[in-house]
């Protein structure tokens, strides 16, 4: 009996940290089918635009984007004029805020956005304002993902006083 009744205590211990098929920790990330049933567009957007602001390389910042592969070398250029500026630095962000989308199709969406500045890292929540921003952009749904386009990053870019010539170059190589 006092056997059975261990088996079962470490069964119930080691089970409650185990992950199951049923689990969170085995959860298949929801693809999005189109834009008009995403119930919460603006949401998905921002989570969409976040690793553009908060990751650590250009590529990682890239893969953010749709054909964000074609404007890294902008990215990076852009990113270390604005460092350069005094405009970021390693223990603060930029963080995009204030989405309010509008689907534009199936696939595409739309969306305006503010910025909020010098949020410390690491970003442990949505910061509630932004600077008064009113800039606009674009979102394609990829394979159930939303990307923010490249042109809506160039385009960001591009309104940086630090980094105006980067954003046409960088809208030349997205078109290109």
């Amino acid at each position: 009996m006092r056997r059975v009744a261990l088996v079962m205590a470490a069964a119930m211990v080691l089970g409650t940290g185990l992950a199951t098929s049923a689990s969170p920790a085995f959860a298949k990330e929801k693809k999005i089918e189109s834009c008009k049933k995403d119930k919460n567009l603006d949401d998905n957007i921002q989570a969409a635009f976040v690793p553009f602001f908060l990751g650590a390389t250009a590529a990682e910042r890239g893969a953010a984007v749709q054909d964000g592969d074609k404007i890294i070398p902008f990215i990076d250029e852009s990113n270390k004029a604005a460092q350069a500026a005094g405009q970021s630095s390693s223990a603060t962000a930029t963080y995009p805020v204030s989405i309010d989308a509008t689907c534009d199709g199936k696939k595409a969406a739309t969306f305006e956005y503010d910025l909020a500045l010098n949020v410390p890292k690491p970003v442990t929540a949505v910061p509630s304002t932004g600077i008064g921003l009113n800039f606009a952009g674009d979102a394609a749904l990829v394979k159930g993902k939303w990307l923010i386009t490249a042109l809506t990053i160039c385009d960001l870019i591009g309104q940086n006083p630090a980094t105006p010539t980067i954003g046409q170059r960088c809208q030349d190589a997205a078109l290109g």
